[in-house]
């Protein structure tokens, strides 16, 4: 039988160290060797979520991914929208096209992860890194949504090598996760 990690909020902060160095570090080890956007603002969020409340709801790996690819989608549509693709990021001194950008990309990042039922709080920033042309080319899009397919499949199994019966997809069900439609 596995140890309880969660037993006390000294193990917990333990495990919650280690398991977030090892999947920082293999992220860290792709980004240097690669010369590709691995580690992003919002992949913290997303560590901390899936190794301090794996069983949540925003930590199932369909709600992860879904919410990130949500958000990656949303943040591009909106720099095709105001014609930004191809501008460099300046968060300093936002215009008209940017504030448009970031408000569009929000809006509809949360909402949409609301009414898909694929809730992750993580994706509201990934979706503004976007919008704000920090990451806005195709390929480093497709880079930032691999890095969290690599966060969800390492957190699996650092998670159950603990002895947490994550979910392989979609949340557990239990009175917390239920919501009305």
């Amino acid at each position: 039988m596995a140890f309880d990690v969660r037993r006390s909020r000294g193990w917990l902060g333990l495990y919650v160290l280690a398991a977030t160095a090892i999947t920082t570090a293999m992220l860290a080890v792709l980004a240097h060797y690669l010369r590709e956007p691995f580690i992003f603002p919002s992949v913290g969020p997303t560590i901390f979520i899936l190794f301090f409340t794996p069983l949540g709801v925003q930590a199932a790996p369909r709600n992860v991914l879904g919410g990130q690819l949500i958000g990656i989608a949303c943040g591009y549509l909106s720099l095709v929208i105001f014609g930004l693709t191809d501008k460099p990021a300046d968060i300093f001194d936002l215009d008209g096209a940017r504030i448009g950008s970031a408000i569009v990309a929000l809006s509809l990042t949360l909402s949409l992860m609301v009414w898909l039922g694929l809730p992750h709080a993580p994706a509201g920033a990934t979706t503004l890194i976007v919008a704000l042309g920090l990451v806005h080319t195709l390929p480093h899009l497709a880079i930032l949504f691999l890095a969290v397919l690599l966060v969800v499949a390492c957190a699996f199994g650092i998670n159950r090598a603990a002895g947490i019966p994550v979910p392989r997809w979609r949340p557990s069900p239990s009175p917390d996760n239920v919501h009305h439609d």
